[in-house]
């Protein structure tokens, strides 16, 4: 499941930032294709204890772009993207598109307007 390894490193980097406090909420952007639900199931899964549990998941989906060696450079159609694959709409070519979770925001529990 490519959306747990995602997930993952999601995971590290927001401990890394808490610094041992507790985290309210985590935003983050990926591109249309990414299932948002397994990302969510992921998040809560890795998780359960520690200083990200209980922490809300918001996801914001954005447009894949893409760049393809037969000249198309521009946004994607979903149709046109499935996990970590996307489709060149000019050619067909097949392209692994590059991980794709953005962190935004870090909020704490204590505090919903500190971002980090």
């Amino acid at each position: 499941m490519h959306e747990l390894s995602l997930v993952t490193e999601l995971v590290a980097e927001c401990v890394r930032r808490a610094g041992g406090r507790q985290v309210g909420a985590v935003q983050v952007r990926c591109p249309d294709g990414v299932d948002a639900d397994e990302l969510t199931e992921a998040f809560y899964h890795l998780t359960a204890g520690g200083e990200l549990a209980g922490a809300v998941l918001d996801i914001e989906s954005v447009r894949q772009v893409l760049t393809c060696g037969c000249g198309f450079s521009g946004e994607v159609d979903p149709e046109q993207c499935a996990g970590h694959m996307v489709i060149c709409p000019a050619c067909g070519r097949v392209h692994e598109a590059p991980d794709a979770l953005e962190l935004i925001a870090v909020r704490f529990a204590d505090d919903a307007g500190t971002v980090l």
